[in-house]
């Protein structure tokens, strides 16, 4: 009795791990990368109807990113930054320029669970996204090379 028991809790529990990666999948989103979003980043060339951010700091900026206006993103992590500006200019300029080492810089759409393009993407690493369909909230995680400790000096201070 105690084993059947147990095994039905097992059995339980692995359903519920299931059911909650399911519903979590089905708000991931992805990268598609495209030369064309890259040129446009690197022509200055902007969305009017996208907000943009970029990703760290003003001198030391790792991604710029782009969400069309419904979408938001709450992250202290990201700055958001007016596309007509200096500061967009000098940031994409460092992404371009100074890639994470071992990559290089490209574009990409950023793309909902449904394969709806949701944003652009401008950067020398990769991204997980989440994106919430009710609020429109956006989460992107990336990797943290500015944490690394390695010594590495990429100019960008």
């Amino acid at each position: 009795m105690t084993k059947n028991l147990t095994r039905m809790n097992w059995t339980a529990a692995a359903a519920w791990a299931i059911l909650i990666s399911a519903c979590s999948i089905a708000n991931l989103g992805w990268l598609r990368n495209d030369e064309d979003v890259g040129r446009a980043f690197e022509k200055l060339q902007v969305s009017p109807d996208h907000r943009y951010w970029y990703l760290y700091l003003e001198n030391s900026p790792y991604a710029v990113l782009g969400l069309k206006r419904e979408y938001r993103l709450e992250d202290i992590s990201w700055t958001e930054v007016d596309p007509g500006s200096e500061t967009f200019q000098k940031v994409v300029a460092l992404v371009r320029n100074f890639p994470v080492p071992g990559s290089r810089t490209t574009g990409a759409y950023i793309l909902d669970a449904k394969g709806e393009r949701i944003g652009l993407w401008y950067s020398s690493m990769s991204a997980g996204i989440t994106i919430d369909p009710d609020s429109k909230l956006v989460s992107i995680t990336t990797g943290t090379p500015w944490m690394s400790g390695d010594g590495y000096d990429d100019g960008r201070d």
